[in-house]
């Protein structure tokens, strides 16, 4: 069994905009990242083309770059900060990823009417596990984690969901909205299954059994009580066909809580 604050990411590569408030993925990413020997890198992407243009984007990007890396010394976590200039932002955090080795990309997603064609682009052609973070709250001062479930988990992503938990001291809770597409008892085998899994890694869930012919909506008055919503990127019937479409905008507008997207090293998202 996993002891508690004992598992984290090595390397995450944090990407801050030269107009965003970087505090929330600050925050988040001392949370996820191993507090013996791990390490964040926050890195600013500049492509523009004017000199004028690039020279206080690249200003601007430099101060948010600045901050987190102070936030983080200040809680005694290694972190470094790299400005990059690229054909694209895509592509300049593809590259810092590389060159970094990450494990881990976080990056924020700040318009919960879509999911922006950046993060989307990510999500398939990175390397490493990606986490989008849609704050609603301080992810420090998380108390309560729901974690839809419609397959059971893959232990990334249950190996995540111990750090945040450890870290924070949050509960977590494995949610099954039975409707068309499945049945409460096979909802209930399943958050059993997930329950049972979850406590190999040291973290006891518990569970919420719920029925509706709008999944999307339950979800919605489910995360009502809950601070942060894990959603993947799996092959879940609420997801399919639609991961950063239709269904995944009516969830992020149906959430009443933050929302995390976590996609693992190695997962194929489908298409859209």
């Amino acid at each position: 069994m996993t002891e508690p604050n004992d598992i984290g990411y090595e390397r995450v590569l944090v990407p801050v905009g030269d107009k965003s408030d970087p505090n929330m993925l600050t925050h988040l990413s001392s949370v996820l990242v191993d507090p013996r020997r791990g390490a964040v890198r926050f890195t600013h992407v500049t492509t523009d083309r004017s000199f004028v243009g690039s020279q206080e984007n690249w200003r601007t990007g430099s101060d948010s770059v600045a901050e987190s890396q102070h936030t983080l010394r200040e809680e005694g976590i290694d972190s470094t900060g790299t400005i990059r200039t690229a054909s694209s932002a895509l592509d300049g955090i593809l590259e810092e990823a590389d060159e970094y080795d990450a494990d881990a990309i976080l990056i924020g997603w700040t318009d919960k009417d879509s999911v922006s064609s950046l993060v989307d682009k990510l999500l398939r052609k990175a390397n490493c596990d990606v986490i989008v973070f849609s704050a609603d709250g301080d992810p420090i001062d998380t108390d309560s984690i729901l974690v839809p479930v419609v397959i059971p988990p893959d232990e990334n992503r249950l190996q995540m969901l111990a750090i945040m938990s450890q870290r924070t001291e949050a509960t977590v809770t494995f949610a099954y909205v039975a409707g068309d597409d499945g049945s409460e008892e096979e909802g209930q085998e399943l958050l059993d299954q997930s329950v049972d899994r979850l406590a190999e890694y040291g973290v006891q869930a518990e569970t919420e059994l719920a029925s509706s012919t709008n999944p999307v909506q339950k979800l919605g008055e489910l995360s009502e009580n809950h601070d942060i919503m894990v959603i993947g990127t799996s092959r879940g019937w609420w997801l399919r066909k639609s991961l950063f479409g239709r269904k995944t905008d009516k969830i992020a507008r149906e959430a009443q809580s933050s929302i995390l997207m976590h996609k693992w090293q190695g997962e194929v998202p489908p298409d859209s």
